[in-house]
């Protein structure tokens, strides 16, 4: 599958309008994590029947909810399949979006339920690798272990972290890969799992602590 989402599911581009969102080009991504007016336009606007404008807020998100279902998936053909869906449910639901939470979260919400579904039809999910060009997802986790040890792992090391995560329950892989990604705050991450943050907290350092001692514990090469 091509990307731009957008452009793979038909939306129509709408040229640049002054107050439109700026976009952080390093990450694709919405600016400012606070629901904008230039966002709240463009919502009214696809509300209306605007595709292009809708279009323009999956343009803005789309890299954020590709990483987020890639965290539950492991694999770019599914995560790209998962996030296609997620934006086509958005859209036909975006008369739900009450604004009770920003429109990335609620998007990211969506993305997430669907990457779940995805899984859970799939059999030995996990077992399957994960060849992606952002990178294994299993490589922002690499780093869990504080310095010095951090700055010393070798290779051999990196691979039997990964190993180990994979071996994580899947409340705590989940939640230890989404903080990992670097793209979700704690109140977002707890927003999409629908679990309190103080309990997103203890999922990541206990899954981080687990790793860590598994690793520890295992003779080294």
């Amino acid at each position: 599958m091509a990307y731009p989402l957008a452009d793979v599911l038909g939306l129509p581009r709408r040229p640049q309008r002054a107050g439109d969102p700026a976009i952080n080009e390093g990450r694709g991504d919405v600016a400012d994590d606070r629901e904008a007016p230039e966002i709240r336009a463009l919502l009214e606007s696809a509300r209306a029947g605007d595709e292009a404008a809708f279009g323009q807020l999956i343009r803005a998100y789309e890299r954020t909810v590709l990483r987020t279902v890639l965290a539950a998936l492991g694999r770019r053909e599914d995560a790209e399949d998962a996030a296609q869906d997620a934006f086509i449910q958005a859209w036909r639901h975006l008369g739900s979006f009450r604004g009770e939470a920003t429109f990335r979260t609620w998007l990211l919400t969506i993305a997430w339920r669907k990457a779940l579904d995805r899984r859970r039809s799939r059999s030995r999910w996990w077992q399957r690798s994960a060849e992606v060009a952002e990178g294994d997802p299993f490589d922002d986790v690499a780093g869990v272990l504080p310095n010095p040890e951090r700055a010393a792992i070798a290779r051999d090391t990196c691979d039997r972290i990964k190993a180990h995560i994979a071996r994580l329950s899947p409340t705590l892989r989940d939640t230890l890969l989404l903080a990992a990604s670097g793209d979700h705050t704690y109140e977002e991450i707890g927003a999409m799992l629908g679990t309190p943050v103080g309990t997103i907290k203890w999922r990541v350092a206990e899954a981080r602590r687990l790793v860590a001692s598994r690793v520890e514990l295992e003779p080294g090469p």
